[in-house]
């Protein structure tokens, strides 16, 4: 079992929000991410409900490179607070992994345009 590694963000609202990942085994070597499947959500900490879902790409599947987006529309739309977050992938067998979770802390704006 792969239990996911850990690390806390922060998102502002009205922002657009980018984080780059790259997955690798135990020694280093990248995990080819061809046919896999990525998924990204912010839930509620005490409810799970899904609060916003990152975009996830693809980068540079050989080298186990991808990104997961939140548009300015969808960060605004996100009240400030506490929140959760997980990345998980599934793999074309079907075989889902978790990699990264954390806490998800949504600050607050003052500059709109």
């Amino acid at each position: 079992m792969i239990y996911p590694a850990t690390y806390d963000i922060v998102v502002l609202q009205n922002a657009t929000y980018r984080m780059q990942l790259t997955v690798t085994q135990s020694g280093g070597t990248p995990i080819n991410l061809s046919g896999y499947t990525i998924d990204s959500d912010i839930c509620g900490v005490l409810d799970d409900s899904i609060i916003a879902s990152f975009t996830p790409t693809i980068t540079n599947a050989a080298s186990g490179v991808f990104e997961l987006e939140l548009a300015p529309a969808t960060t605004s739309g996100i009240e400030t607070g506490l929140y959760k977050y997980d990345v998980s992938a599934t793999a074309g067998s079907g075989d889902r992994y978790y990699w990264l979770k954390g806490a998800c802390t949504v600050s607050g704006t003052c500059s709109r345009n």
